[in-house]
């Protein structure tokens, strides 16, 4: 909205008294003596738009104007800096006051802290599409909506009466936050009926003409009687974190029993989403109900696009997912959680030799706990993800050379738990399924990460047949269509009941397991044979490029001799050696010192010579790559570098706590990995090399780029690096370029035949792993992923 004779926006004026009240009011503040914050004394003298929005409300409403709500924002009116704002630019926005009213509390919503942790109204920018494609409601209807909050998702029912409440007892400001959402109601013109917590919002009184109830991830205990107290043929939109959909434990039980018993559920979808405050992807599932019988249950996995209906009678309260009834699962056999168990990180502490392996809880065992039991495990082996199997054959992980868990950066440690008997460990993430199992474990224990699953088989089976039977294909399929790839110490125990095994005697898992044995040992003979013949071709292929280097420096050599011999021992920079070329005498000391240069690679790798790199470092992925472009970018001729992110978005925004403390700190980088700068530096530069070699050849095209962008997956961080220049050959496998002695570009620009191997030798080296995706028909034909295992990722 604007004035055009005065110039005025909504915008600007409230821009304009925020930056006065920010510059004005008093600057700083401690919080426990020890660090210094930007923050004034009294804190509601800075908080410009609630002051705004509680003046124009008194001058809006006049003596209409509720006393409850210029009562409980008095501090803030009382506050307020008169003569900022003109008589004139007060008017504008008091004419637009609902605009006013929207602006503001868009900053005040991206800005509490408090109301964004909680889990509905952080993503309810998500949730409020979904209610718009999915709820009809007509006009004049009663809307209940648990926790309103400031309002967000009520905006939608402006033509009906809004019930609910404002926030739960246990938030200190729902007065403050009930009065601030009525201002905002009553600027939309919606008719309120709202209460300032939950006490209350079950009397059958208060829910008599309600027609629809919205509810998200809260406690659930008065859920239950609200669904009782209804009426038929009202309806119900419940949003369920993926989590609640399914355990027990919670109190979520009781109300999906009721609903999938009383036939009510119409429909079950899920979706993802994008966490405001923490900045992590999720998934949630919705129930859509009317109180009433259905016979049809239409199933939406948003994932993977599936739809479909099933019969309501073949819902299982105990899990709403809809990748569960999407996943084929064998009609005979027993739950695996027939012959094992899995270990409750949370709840149990592990007590061997005399010695309690304190699971890190400052609330239980205090600092002195947490320390004595990181100074135990600092020569524990400690069991990753990144180094369990995708193959039986490699899953005895009590053989392996682990690292020790004092080794691993500090902020991991926190996450470490004591394993306590022999046990298979699980992990899944988009990429692989990974198991390792442990038949006995060593004297001073192993450790992992507390995102693994520890199952123990039952009744004294084989941990070796319970590593083979998760990884079958029958049992394997079921636990990543179910979690829907992500398998950790989350989902995987709410699922163990659901997945189904075959039901084998003694004798047949005997025999299962010798099976699963001889198996293994053929494939790792073919391996083996395959190995070898890969090694001899490797060192046969780089002798062969050793020899071409040498020869080309003979050769050159040779010419510079006939050329001195000819001027009886003097040569010039600028004395022609070869007619034919017109090669000058400085052009073959420019050759002669770039090919030796070149040859030390081919040399290392003939020798198995281990390249030199720095130790590795803590590295911000987005920090690196920023720093990298800024410094070759000069070398960049006809390409520019593209990146999807904002500068410091991978920084924390304030102090991020949980129930156990600072978790991380503001401008602490939030995701990074352990590496060599240096060897990072020499990958990135064999991908560009490449990138200029054979993909930005074309010296008419001004529109060459090389995208870098990154992301998470479980415990690992990957990054991408995109070209969208000439593709690969057809006739080239993409996944051969990074097999030993494989080149397109033998002696050329330094590759001697080596290509992208040093960049998967390097990976390897440090944990990690790289990988050549050749994509013809899209804008960025090839992509470079690189995935970093020693990584710190931030879960919330």
């Amino acid at each position: 909205m604007q004035n055009t004779q005065n110039n005025f926006t909504v915008e600007n004026l409230i821009a304009k008294y925020r930056s006065y009240v920010k510059e004005n009011c008093p600057k700083h503040w401690e919080y426990d003596g020890v660090k210094e914050f930007l923050a004034p004394d009294s804190v509601e003298k800075a908080d410009a738009d609630e002051q705004l929005i509680a003046t124009l409300y008194k001058k809006v409403a006049g003596i209409s104007a509720d006393e409850r709500i210029t009562g409980i924002l008095s501090k803030y009116s009382e506050v307020y800096y008169d003569g900022v704002l003109t008589e004139e630019e007060m008017s504008f926005l008091c004419s637009n006051f609902e605009e006013a009213v929207d602006v503001t509390f868009s900053h005040i919503e991206e800005n509490d802290i408090f109301l964004l942790r909680r889990a509905l109204h952080r993503k309810d920018r998500r949730i409020i599409d979904f209610v718009k494609e999915h709820l009809e409601i007509k006009k004049e209807s009663s809307v209940f909506i648990a926790d309103l909050g400031y309002g967000r998702i009520a905006s939608l029912f402006r033509d009906c009466k809004v019930k609910g409440f404002a926030s739960h007892d246990f938030y200190a400001d729902n007065e403050e936050i009930w009065a601030l959402l009525q201002i905002r109601l009553y600027s939309q013109g919606i008719y309120s009926n709202v209460l300032k917590t939950q006490k209350g919002c079950t009397e059958t009184s208060y829910l008599e003409d309600v027609e629809c109830v919205i509810w998200g991830e809260l406690p659930y205990d008065e859920l239950k009687t609200i669904y009782e107290r209804i009426r038929p043929g009202s309806r119900m939109i419940l949003f369920f974190d993926k989590y609640d959909a399914a355990r027990v434990k919670e109190g979520t039980d009781e109300i999906r029993k009721m609903v999938v018993e009383d036939l009510s559920v119409e429909s079950i979808i899920s979706f993802e989403y994008k966490d405001m405050l923490l900045d992590t992807d999720g998934e949630m599932i919705v129930l859509l109900i009317e109180k009433s019988a259905h016979d049809i249950v239409h199933i939406e996995n948003g994932i993977t696009g599936d739809s479909f209906d099933i019969l309501s009678e073949a819902l299982d309260y105990e899990i709403l997912w809809p990748s569960f009834y999407s996943t084929q699962r064998p009609t005979k056999g027993i739950p695996l959680s027939d012959i094992a168990t899995f270990i409750d990180w949370d709840e149990r502490l592990i007590k061997r030799q005399d010695r309690l392996w304190a699971l890190i809880d400052l609330d239980v065992h205090g600092l002195k706990g947490q320390e004595r039991f990181l100074r135990e495990l600092d020569q524990v082996p400690l069991v990753v993800p990144a180094k369990m199997a995708k193959e039986y054959r490699d899953a005895n992980i009590i053989t392996q050379d682990w690292d020790k868990a004092g080794s691993i950066n500090d902020d991991l440690k926190h996450w470490v738990r004591a394993i306590p008997e022999p046990c298979v460990l699980l992990y899944g993430n988009s990429k692989k399924t990974v198991v390792g199992y442990i038949s006995d474990l060593p004297e001073k224990g192993m450790a992992t990460v507390d995102t693994v699953v520890c199952i123990v088989p039952r009744n004294g089976i084989d941990v070796r047949y319970l590593a083979a039977l998760l990884l079958s294909p029958e049992v394997k399929s079921q636990m990543e269509s179910i979690c829907q790839k992500t398998i950790n110490d989350r989902t995987f125990p709410l699922i163990m009941d659901k997945i189904i095994v075959p039901n084998h005697s003694n004798n047949e898992r005997l025999a299962f397991l010798l099976e699963v044995n001889h198996e293994a040992l053929q494939a790792s003979r073919k391996e083996m044979e395959q190995e070898h013949k890969n090694y001899t071709r490797a060192v046969r292929m780089r002798k062969h490029a050793l020899t071409q280097s040498l020869s080309s420096v003979e050769a050159m050599f040779y010419a510079l001799n006939e050329c001195r011999i000819r001027q009886n021992g003097s040569l010039l920079d600028g004395d022609v050696i070869s007619r034919i070329q017109g090669t000058t005498v400085n052009d073959a000391f420019e050759f002669l010192s770039k090919e030796i240069k070149n040859i030390m690679p081919v040399l290392e790798h003939v020798a198995d010579v281990e390249y030199s790199f720095s130790k590795p470092e803590s590295i911000d992925p987005e920090e690196f790559i920023e720093c990298y472009i800024e410094k070759e970018e000069k070398n960049w001729l006809n390409f520019k570098p593209v990146v999807l992110w904002k500068k410091g978005n991978n920084r924390a925004k304030q102090d991020i706590k949980n129930e156990k403390g600072l978790v991380c700190e503001m401008g602490k980088a939030l995701n990074k990995f352990e590496f060599p700068k240096d060897a990072l530096e020499r990958i990135f530069g064999n991908i560009l090399s490449n990138a200029k070699a054979y993909a930005f050849t074309d010296e008419y095209r001004d529109d060459y780029k090389l995208k870098f962008s990154w992301h998470t997956d479980g415990l690992s961080l990957i990054i991408e690096i995109e070209n969208n220049g000439t593709p690969i050959p057809g006739d080239l496998d993409a996944a051969a370029l990074m097999e030993y002695g494989v080149s397109t570009a033998l002696h050329q620009d330094g590759h001697n035949g080596i290509g992208c191997n040093e960049i998967n030798d390097i990976m390897a080296r440090y944990n990690g792993c790289a990988e050549i995706v050749s994509t013809p028909q899209e804008e960025y034909t090839v992509k470079y992923v690189l995935t970093f295992n020693n990584a710190t990722i931030f879960r919330p």
